[in-house]
């Protein structure tokens, strides 16, 4: 019996399936290192000064939407905000909040950060040195909109018998 079309050698296709595979996998992870090579902002770890700021409607007020608590316009404490702000910048849903189109920008990071069913806030981080930067967070609650700005400074080292203080 003669055959009109020759027959597929069984074993060359399973090299084949498992390289398509392997390939597939190597373009998945280079695209996937690519988006996360930027570790984020590194700073120095110490006594830092943070100033914060909040406006609804464009308007000051020192009082969250949410809960109706006053908020600490400025506080002081030792912490390590590389540490704090990687944990922000992960692409990764932690807890409630999911943080999504994550860029880079020439000074910093713009993201938006999604809470259960609220509305994305837009936050931007402006990074000026290694002891020094901004965060602005602007999002909607039905007809409101707010802002919020945290201004941090770091102002020396941790003194190990003081704790935070708020101003």
């Amino acid at each position: 019996m003669s055959e009109i079309a020759p027959a597929e050698d069984k074993s060359s296709l399973v090299p084949r399936r498992v390289m398509l595979a392997i390939a597939a996998t190597c373009v998945l992870f280079a695209a996937g290192s690519e988006s996360f090579a930027d570790d984020g902002p590194t700073f120095r770890s110490g006594l830092w000064k943070f100033e914060r700021t909040l406006e609804t409607n464009g308007k000051a007020n020192d009082r969250l939407q949410t809960s109706g608590l006053s908020i600490a316009r400025q506080m002081t404490r030792c912490v390590n905000p590389t540490l704090e702000l990687k944990e922000e910048l992960t692409p990764i849903k932690v807890g409630a909040c999911n943080t999504r189109d994550l860029r880079k920008t020439d000074d910093g990071y713009v993201f938006e950060k999604i809470c259960g069913r609220a509305a994305p806030i837009k936050s931007e981080i402006n990074v000026k040195s290694d002891s020094a930067y901004t965060e602005i967070h602007e999002g909607n609650s039905g007809k409101l909109s707010t802002k919020e700005t945290v201004l941090a400074q770091r102002v020396g080292d941790c003194d190990p018998g003081k704790h935070a203080s708020v101003d």
